[in-house]
């Protein structure tokens, strides 16, 4: 049988036993998990919802003759349940939760908790875990702490504390407002009979085929509230034209809205409870979100694909695509829709992907990470656009174009998210080892340094590369023969160690096979060798082309040398060196920004500089707020932020990094159980804070300081 149930009917028979079958893993819920349960909980009761989707539950009756349950899949819920309605019953036994009928608690005991009329057995508990995990649950009716297993060694314990410092510190329910809105919870009830194999049908539900993308998830929970007909209707009219922009794989573009949304990038198993949040914040009218989705998939699709059906900048955005990372994706997006919504010309937006290719080619030569550039370009059309607001606030026209100020904003990047200078890009390209980098790096380089900007270009390099129509070869091969080491001399191996896989010795052929590791001179020269057909088995002669008659521009150097030594590679390198610096120039920006009255700069700029500034006032979402120290910033927003997400905030604090459940000497009061990490520089109280809204999934963008210059010594450490 298969039903939508309430859960409380779920528990309701007190004879019925929950029965955790041995083969089943131990209980696993993590304290996010619970938080988010106990959040959605609170949500459920200040927002009078009617019903809350929880999940399914499958059992198997474990007989005949009684009510009992094997339950196959769903003991995590059902386990979490009865936690947290034991805490919250012992929390009232303690005179530390509020209650207005005694007896409605005594009445939840027996439904939730025990089999009350079970006969025959000695345990009347409700709920059997296995053996790992029934002592850790059974200590906790004790409602003493001495008899428990100690948190370190029991899910059980660990989120059984967690939800009674819930239930005691935030004082925002009492026991009736809890019970009633865990009785909202609805769950798939899908109850088999006992001749039914139970252990066929966990691996049934548990087998190798395709689990749910979060992308999946997301289109239900768009879709399963609205009626048949509405349902057909955004389904074809929105959702199914998103899934065609996107290939049939929307997950990666979904995240790429939300980075663009929340200003802050999803980790991949959040993505879904990210976006429900984002949705329950925001509170679109559900077709307008969707219309929204679809016209982004859009942009997505344009640079993805390079589908603007402008030539000039389709043949860019193939080539960054080439790079193969998605990084960044939020900015194509909003940077394309912004040039159709504001007319900016093709000239412009050539200009403005060619910075982003520059910033690209540069960071790759120096073998700087990637993973920096997510942040980066997550924000870098934010960042653009605040230029444009503090020029409208101040009533000064912007004279330059936005690649200008995209270069200003680059220029001013520090620390790992820093454009290479000529002298970086000097100092890396003759040593870089180009078989260290990602292959499609490779690709993408040696592609764009054969073409160049050529009207000419072969833009099938890529493809031919990836089929083995094309490889890179070795001029000097990785296996020195005889001839080899008497054409590089005495020193060949260091030679070969210094130089092997580096620019200066690479080029594309089509004959790599056929070179190997034949003397410089025959390469250069070309030669013939018979080979035998395959089908035939005739032998057949085969010309290859030498480097002197090579089709490729980056054999060129070689056609004009006859030799290859220590001195060639030394030349050929640096020839490369200033192609590549000619391809990819040092950029600089014509934008010079507006002098500064009052330094107003986000919590999560990278470029701003904190310590030796004076504060006079935050501004948190939107709204300033005079402050004379950083100590009263950082208390004030963990207070506001405590007032918006208590239960988040509380969870953090069990963690005790940043924030803390008692105080620690160190430490601030937020609220009961939730102390802030204050005594330190302006520097940490930065990465306090940013922590905390990485944790609560909040984008930094929504705090901006007012800065000035420090007149004083101020303390920096407790201020």
């Amino acid at each position: 049988m298969r039903d939508a149930t309430r859960l409380d009917i779920y528990f309701k028979d007190d004879k019925a036993l929950f029965l955790i079958p041995l083969y089943q893993r131990k209980y696993s819920w993590k304290k996010k998990h619970c938080q988010r349960l106990y959040a959605d909980l609170l949500k459920i009761h200040e927002q009078h919802l009617f019903s809350h989707f929880f999940g399914s539950i499958v059992s198997v009756k474990a007989s005949e003759t009684d009510n009992d349950l094997l339950i196959i899949d769903g003991q995590q819920r059902i386990t979490t349940i009865s936690l947290l309605v034991l805490a919250a019953i012992n929390a009232v036994d303690n005179g530390e939760m509020k209650c207005e009928n005694r007896r409605f608690v005594e009445d939840t005991r027996d439904k939730y908790l025990m089999a009350k009329y079970r006969r025959h057995v000695e345990r009347k508990i409700k709920l059997r875990p296995i053996d790992d995990d029934l002592k850790a649950y059974d200590a906790l009716f004790s409602n003493d702490k001495e008899q428990f297993v100690p948190a370190d060694q029991s899910g059980m314990t660990s989120n059984y504390l967690f939800f009674y410092s819930l239930i005691t510190s935030s004082n925002s329910l009492v026991f009736e407002d809890l019970i009633e809105a865990i009785e909202k919870l609805i769950v798939i009830d899908i109850c088999l009979d006992s001749k039914d194999n139970p252990q066929l049908i966990f691996e049934s539900l548990n087998s190798c085929g395709k689990d749910l993308e979060e992308a999946d998830k997301v289109r239900n929970y768009l879709l399963m509230s609205e009626s048949k007909e509405v349902q057909e209707k955004y389904y074809y009219q929105y959702w199914s034209k998103i899934e065609k922009n996107t290939d049939g794989e929307p997950t990666a573009f979904i995240r790429d809205y939300l980075t663009i949304k929340n200003k802050v990038i999803s980790s991949q198993e959040d993505l879904y409870f990210d976006f429900k949040q984002f949705d329950e914040d925001k509170k679109m009218p559900r077709e307008e979100l969707l219309n929204e989705l679809l016209n982004y998939s859009r942009y997505y699709r344009k640079a993805a694909k390079g589908e603007t059906g402008i030539e000039q900048l389709d043949i860019k955005l193939k080539q960054l695509a080439s790079i193969g990372s998605n990084v960044c994706m939020p900015f194509y997006m909003q940077f394309l829709k912004y040039a159709d919504e504001n007319g900016l010309g093709v000239n412009i937006q050539y200009e403005v992907l060619d910075v982003v290719e520059n910033y690209w080619a540069r960071r790759i030569i120096c073998g700087w990470p990637a993973n920096v550039m997510s942040k980066t370009f997550a924000l870098l059309h934010s960042d653009v656009m605040r230029v444009y607001r503090i020029h409208e606030k101040r009533g000064v026209d912007v004279t330059v174009s936005y690649t200008e100020i995209l270069k200003y904003i680059i220029l001013k990047k520090q620390g790992t998210g820093v454009f290479p200078t000529d002298g970086h890009v000097d100092d890396s390209f003759p040593q870089r080892q180009v078989y260290k980098m990602p292959p499609s790096y490779r690709a993408f380089l040696l592609e764009r340094m054969e073409n160049q900007n050529s009207k000419e270009r072969d833009s099938l390099i890529i493809q031919k590369m990836e089929e083995g129509k094309i490889s890179i070869e070795h001029i000097m091969p990785q296996n020195l023969n005889a001839q080899w080491k008497k054409d590089l001399g005495p020193n060949a191996d260091e030679v070969k160690d210094k130089y092997l896989h580096t620019f200066a010795n690479l080029t594309l052929t089509g004959y790599n096979s056929e070179y190997s590791n034949r003397p410089y001179i025959e390469k250069w020269n070309g030669y013939t060798f018979k080979k035998k057909d395959k089908v035939t088995k005739e032998e057949k002669e085969v010309v290859v082309t030498g480097y002197k008659d090579s089709p490729f521009r980056l054999s060129n150097y070689m056609k004009t040398h006859q030799q290859w030594t220590e001195k060639e590679l030394v030349e050929r390198g640096q020839e490369l060196l200033r192609d590549f610096k000619r391809l990819w120039p040092m950029i600089t920006t014509a934008y010079e920004p507006l002098e500064k009255a009052v330094d107003v700069v986000s919590l999560n700029d990278d470029d701003a500089e904190f310590t030796g500034r004076s504060i006079s006032a935050y501004i948190f979402r939107g709204e300033r707020h005079p402050v004379t120290t950083w100590k009263d910033m950082l208390v004030e927003v963990c207070k506001n932020l405590f007032s918006e997400k208590p239960t988040d905030m509380l969870y953090l604090a069990t963690k005790n990094s940043m924030l803390f459940i008692k105080d620690e000497g160190y430490t601030t009061r937020i609220a009961d159980n939730c102390y802030v990490w204050s005594a330190n520089s302006t520097k940490n109280k930065q990465s306090v804070l940013l922590y905390i809204f990485k944790e609560l999934n909040i984008s930094p963008s929504i705090l901006e300081v007012e800065l000035v210059p420090q007149t004083n010594n101020e303390d920096m450490v407790d201020e």
